[in-house]
């Protein structure tokens, strides 16, 4: 067990001052937070509290995005996690809660932990990675930092991106394409440490995925550098072609599900085939998005107000989290025993599920007769009973 040093209640402090002051740790507030994100219904009723839980009534508010500022911190293994004083840091706005979890439980140490030694030094650098690079994390937890970083650049804060040398390719990739002048300096977690002078850590732009507009506003940004011609409106996110070994699900009549959605003229897409630059421009477009619960389903987080989401299956609140957040509209669609495939860090054997193929078919169409007009949902009482 690792106890962490907490450091959301650190000073807030101007950023000049946090930038160039004595104090260890400070939190520099950047943009107001506060602004309401109001939970939308749900596309078709869904049983289930959990389901239902992000959809009620009631104004969530998103958090101030403030940037925290370490001194004389040391960062390792393969996430770049940082120690202070030997003791790891955790704090809510750069990391998500389960990271202070998994470090406090010991579950899945080898990701996270380190004892490699302290093999070079940099005055300061921006660090905005954790041990979990699943694709869907990557997205909401990491790449919301980038955008942080290229306002705080545009203000004249300047820093290099440290990054793991084992990090997936597209953290490097994604962030040189966002900030072609951002200096990455990579180190090997297994056998070197990095001191920081000053680690700058962005926050993820939310809180428990109650999302901040900065972020629409980055979003907004990227859509309207992507072209827009040739693009489908709608499309099904294929798992199909990243199903690992250690899944903990697995949809059984995948290959008939996709056949349905392909003769409703829904574009079938692998997310993990095609480079960032494409998938933000596909999503970015798409008034229609259909697909498993997974991190593939995500990249809704790009598609504009109005889109219809169709998830096969539940796992956790995010994917309702996103559309409350960009005006989606989404509906689950449970496994016909009506059970959640839900992930668990105890070891587990795959759970296979099948999903009713006239089930899918009838609120597909529900779908997209409403992506035909991207008029959403008017309001609390519209949604079709099925």
């Amino acid at each position: 067990m690792s106890v962490c040093v907490d450091l959301s209640g650190a000073d807030r402090l101007p950023l000049a001052r946090a930038l160039a002051g004595a104090e260890r740790v400070a939190r520099a507030p950047l943009v107001a937070g506060g602004q309401p994100v109001r939970p939308r219904a749900l596309a078709w009723p869904c049983a289930g509290e959990a389901l239902n839980l992000p959809h009620a009534p009631g104004d969530l508010a998103a958090p101030d995005v403030d940037l925290l500022v370490v001194r004389r911190a040391v960062a390792g293994g393969a996430g770049a996690h940082l120690k202070l004083d030997d003791r790891f840091v955790y704090a809510d706005d750069p990391y998500p809660y389960y990271v202070r979890h998994w470090c406090e439980h010991d579950i899945a140490r080898a990701g996270w932990d380190f004892d490699a030694p302290v093999a070079r030094s940099l005055d300061r650098a921006f660090v905005i990675t954790h041990f979990n690079y699943v694709w869907g994390h990557w997205l909401t937890e990491m790449y919301p930092k980038l955008f942080v970083i290229r306002a705080l650049n545009a203000a004249g804060v300047v820093a290099p991106l440290l990054l793991p040398a084992t990090a997936p390719a597209y953290v490097a990739r994604i962030a040189r394409r966002m900030l072609p002048d951002l200096e990455i300096v990579t180190y090997d977690p297994r056998d070197e440490a990095v001191e920081i002078g000053l680690a700058l850590l962005p926050p993820m732009l939310h809180r428990n995925y109650v999302f901040h507009d900065l972020l629409r506003w980055g979003l907004e940004q990227e859509a309207l550098t992507s072209p827009r011609a040739g693009r489908p409106e709608a499309i099904f996110v294929s798992r199909g072609g990243v199903r690992a070994p250690t899944a903990f699900r697995e949809m059984a009549n995948e290959a008939e599900i996709e056949g349905i959605a392909q003769e409703m003229g829904l574009a079938l897409l692998r997310p993990e085939t095609l480079p960032w630059e494409e998938q933000a421009r596909i999503f970015a477009g798409a008034r229609l998005v259909a697909g498993e619960f997974g991190s593939g389903l995500h990249n809704a987080l790009l598609s504009p107000e109005g889109c219809q989401v169709v998830s096969l299956n539940w796992v956790t609140d995010v994917q309702s989290r996103i559309a409350n957040f960009r005006g989606h509209d989404v509906g689950y669609i449970l496994p016909t025993d009506g059970r959640p495939r839900l992930f668990s860090v105890e070891a587990q054997v795959n759970q296979p599920f099948t999903i009713d193929p006239a089930d899918f078919r009838r609120k597909l169409a529900i779908a997209l007769e409403r992506a035909e007009t991207r008029a959403g949902m008017a309001g609390w009482n519209d949604a079709p009973d099925v």
